[in-house]
């Protein structure tokens, strides 16, 4: 419990400021393929830059299908945030922990490689709708399968962003929470849950039975809070050109005084 109080009090909670811009609408876009088995539902649009999507029918999707060069734009801003999330400063270094058994509140989190969930991950909110969660990780995301993750506090998925560095595997019956942006690919497997828009910006989309849920966040933020300047970063995928791009960095709030643990 000791240790728990004092994450809480040497942690520089995070407000949100970075979003998918006009990708926020997906549920599933790729720079490659998306390939589908079973009745999997998206609510949400679905798009690749490439030409194949196939698996629908079975699956199903709300919104709109966007093909080929149709989906550059959204695909860019989908970058755009990939890049914003790896260029933030101070995150808690949580390599080589599991996320599994992990209570973390809203802040930017680090792995020098690849992540792993086995069991449940808590995101604890302050009770603010600007709290925002951060993950970036070096290679590979990974959970285990009925792994999940949950919110106390009132925290959103909209708000929660993995930031992968080659590719992410959602295990059988994971329930999972926040947007998934993958340097490479993402493959759901069998029954997985996303409440989070996924993205693969260099290759492909692979699911199976599986749900995916868009979230939409509300697009005000506290008048109180600071934010830092803009900054421009870029990104490079195997289907696309280097690009520059404009993106607001987090606000920050006033942390409060470190205690002695």
């Amino acid at each position: 419990m000791l240790i728990l109080l004092c994450l809480f009090f040497y942690a520089s909670f995070t407000c949100a400021t970075i979003t998918l811009g006009s990708a926020a609408t997906f549920g599933v876009l790729s720079a490659a393929t998306v390939t589908n088995t079973g009745p999997t539902n998206i609510n949400g649009d679905l798009g690749t830059t490439g030409t194949s999507i196939t698996g629908f029918p079975p699956g199903t999707f709300s919104g709109t299908e966007f093909f080929s060069t149709s989906a550059t734009t959204q695909l860019n801003d989908a970058i755009a945030a990939y890049n914003a999330i790896s260029q933030l400063s101070g995150a808690i270094s949580l390599t080589g922990l599991n996320l599994g058994n992990q209570v973390l509140p809203p802040g930017t989190y680090k792995f020098a490689s690849s992540a792993f969930l086995t069991g449940t991950l808590t995101l604890a909110g302050t009770g603010s709708v600007s709290d925002a969660w951060y993950f970036q990780i070096g290679s590979t995301l990974i959970t285990a399968s009925d792994s999940i993750v949950v919110f106390t506090g009132g925290g959103l998925a909209c708000n929660v962003y993995w930031q992968v560095g080659s590719s992410a595997t959602l295990g059988t019956r994971t329930h999972f929470a926040g947007n998934i942006l993958a340097a490479a690919s993402v493959t759901m497997t069998t029954g997985a849950v996303s409440k989070g828009g996924v993205f693969a910006l260099g290759a492909a989309v692979t699911l199976d039975t599986n749900m995916v849920n868009v979230e939409t966040c509300p697009s005000a933020l506290p008048t109180s809070l600071s934010k830092a300047a803009t900054s421009t970063t870029s990104y490079t995928t195997s289907a696309t050109s280097t690009s520059s791009y404009a993106t607001e960095q987090p606000c920050v709030y006033t942390p409060p005084p470190k205690l002695s643990c």
